[in-house]
């Protein structure tokens, strides 16, 4: 795991705003800025936002978004989603700037080898892909996202924002970072990866050290789930959506050769039919996995209830949603070695090397007894710290 760098405050602290729950004497209103598939393509990213929605209105603010091309909303405070994915920021974020309103900038950032590595490893499906990660370009992960960002917009026939491509995409990224008021880090080993990746070292008055936290998942019944009840042990449980990024067509596949029971609880990721498909074909011929294509997260606490573990071989993540989660119902987990969270979970969490199948199926050979509820993040706390500052911000920017 990488060492945090000096300056970047304990996840304990989890950032510089004090926890003040006084309301401002007038509503903020603050707007929310991401890629344009954001809704239509869901990601963490995009649960991490709604939870930050919903934390917002609960304290009283006003918010809204800005995920198309739409002229910029009114608003005191902005917070955008994702370092990695300049194209549609930097415009944006330049003229928020431009008027000399804040904003935040959550990195969410997949460190580069890990990335550079996964998509040599297990490029995406299509031809295209196939060449792009293969190749010397594939090597240098500035290069192969500016090549990725000219292919989005030709497939979406945005020409006419090419012109956004003029600074490079390592000069855009480290823009968005000197200029937010705060970098939003799920952890400080992120800020760690941030500073070697894109040669940024985050200030320390700009560090904003926010976890993800469990929310939203409802109550774990007495009952397990119907499909669990079929199987004649608890089941492990994978939880996310359907990707290469995710593992699962392999994971699916050892399950069979552990005999082990195995039920992947995930929607299925609509730009990768080809590794969806074969992932479809997988579970159909199994034996010992079975594929839940994605549900409500109100509904998610049962399956956290009542699985056996939860496994998590995923190729690289920043600060799996998953895991914080699973733990808080009592669910042992193994997690990825290529996180960057390790800070944030109990000691001697069991890890899995992704890449090694003797990894995985040690792991899927495993049958631990179930634990005791273990929220390892603060929820309202973190929710205080955000919402204060909103309020701070949309101070200083009114002075």
């Amino acid at each position: 795991m990488t060492p945090p760098r000096e300056g970047i405050p304990n996840h304990g602290a989890l950032c510089n705003a004090r926890d003040v729950d006084a309301p401002a004497s007038a509503p903020v209103t603050v707007c929310f800025v991401a890629r344009a598939d954001f809704e239509s393509k869901p990601g963490g990213d995009t649960v991490q936002w709604q939870m930050y929605d919903h934390a917002a209105r609960q304290a009283g603010l006003r918010v809204t978004t800005w995920f198309d091309d739409s002229p910029m909303p009114r608003a005191d405070v902005f917070h955008a989603f994702n370092i990695d994915r300049p194209l549609e920021l930097y415009p944006k974020l330049a003229e928020v700037r431009r008027l000399r309103l804040p904003f935040v900038m959550s990195a969410i950032h997949h460190p580069h080898p890990w990335l550079a590595r996964f998509r040599r490893f297990q490029p995406p499906t299509g031809f295209l892909g196939r060449w792009l990660y293969r190749s010397p370009i594939g090597r240098s992960v500035p290069a192969s996202e500016t090549a990725r960002e000219v292919a989005l917009l030709l497939r979406q026939r945005r020409l006419t924002y090419v012109g956004d491509l003029r600074r490079s995409w390592a000069v855009r990224v480290r823009w968005l970072l000197a200029e937010a008021a705060r970098v939003a880090l799920l952890s400080r080993a992120e800020a760690a990866s941030v500073g070697a990746d894109l040669g940024y070292d985050v200030r320390p008055a700009q560090a904003l050290v926010l976890p993800n936290w469990a929310e939203g998942l409802g109550e774990a019944p007495a009952a397990a789930p119907a499909l669990f009840r079929e199987l004649p042990e608890a089941p492990v449980i994978v939880v996310g959506r359907i990707e290469p990024r995710k593992n699962s067509v392999r994971i699916c596949r050892l399950a069979e050769v552990a005999r082990r029971h195995v039920v992947v609880v995930g929607r299925p990721h609509p730009g990768e039919r080809g590794f969806v498909e074969a992932f479809r074909q997988a579970t159909r011929a199994s034996r010992y996995a079975r594929w839940i294509p994605g549900v409500s997260r109100s509904e998610m606490a049962q399956f956290y209830g009542h699985g056996r573990f939860l496994l998590n071989a995923s190729f690289v993540e920043v600060s799996p949603l998953v895991d914080i989660e699973a733990l808080s119902f009592g669910c042992p987990i193994v997690t990825t070695k290529y996180a960057l969270h390790h800070e944030l979970l109990p000691p001697n969490t069991p890890v899995c090397e992704p890449y090694d199948e003797h990894s995985i199926l040690e792991w899927l050979r495993w049958r631990p007894d179930r634990a005791e509820p273990r929220p390892v993040v603060d929820a309202e706390r973190c929710k205080r710290t955000l919402v204060e500052t909103y309020r701070e911000l949309a101070r200083a920017g009114a002075g």
